[in-house]
């Protein structure tokens, strides 16, 4: 839901060198961000991602894609994500809608192909970011920090801070390899915090309720204008949660 100029003025406000964008199940609108924010000359550079839906309705990211995923299991996406080149990026691992090691019990052993797994999530609950960094420090596991922003208020909720070690891309390598030295900083979460407070409420409400579908952008737009008006337009305070010297 965030437009192209939208993100530029929020790239701009939280000071950010790079973003990663993912969109579910698509690179177009990396692409095209790309290139809006090559002809706008701005010093922000963005990732070609994608947030891929697998068979089991979890998901996967792929960074530094050149082009769309199309297989839907995890071993086949995780493959296609490499053969592009890629890296494969587990997204809030133990979140029990979507995430890889949430209720659907796939296992840690399936998944050590994987390059990174997200140590938090901006939108996730805190008890499923507490779950993900034990599972990391246990593991000895890459980590990552994600925003997961849907609105322009949500940009850079989440950041990481990385030594350069060489271009955008050989410097996240070198994080997740930790051959350089970086942090992950995060807005305050508080230990009662739900995931996305309207979440639960949401989906219990949504097997009930529909909007008509013809009506469905105007109320997507809607909602937009109500967060980034209520939570937009300020520089985000953001804390240490992660550090590797």
């Amino acid at each position: 839901m965030i437009t192209a100029d939208g993100l530029l003025k929020a790239a701009a406000l939280q000071k950010l060198d790079v973003i990663a964008i993912t969109d579910h199940d698509t690179t177009e609108g990396a692409f095209e961000f790309q290139r809006w924010f090559r002809r706008k000359n701005s010093a922000t550079q963005i990732v070609i991602g994608e947030e891929r839906t697998l068979d089991n309705r979890c998901h996967l990211i792929g960074l530094f894609l050149k082009g769309n995923l199309s297989a839907v299991t995890t071993a086949e996406v995780m493959a296609e994500i490499h053969e592009q080149g890629g890296l494969v990026l587990v997204p809030h691992p133990f979140r029990a809608k979507d995430g890889l090691l949430g209720h659907r019990g796939v296992g840690l052993e399936n998944l050590h192909l994987a390059d990174a797994f997200e140590y938090h999530n901006a939108k996730g609950a805190f008890a499923d970011n507490i779950k993900a960094r034990a599972m990391i420090q246990e593991n000895v596991s890459a980590c990552f920090g994600g925003s997961d922003a849907h609105y322009e208020a949500d940009v850079g909720q989440c950041v990481n801070e990385i030594q350069p070690s060489g271009d955008v891309e050989a410097s996240v390598r070198a994080m997740l390899t930790k051959r350089t030295s970086f942090r992950i900083m995060a807005k305050h979460q508080d230990a009662a915090a739900s995931e996305r407070r309207y979440a639960p409420a949401y989906y219990s409400l949504k097997r009930f309720l529909k909007v008509p579908r013809p009506l469905l952008p105007s109320a997507k737009k809607l909602y937009r204008f109500y967060w980034n008006q209520k939570n937009g337009g300020r520089v985000h305070e953001l804390t240490e949660i992660y550090r590797h010297a």
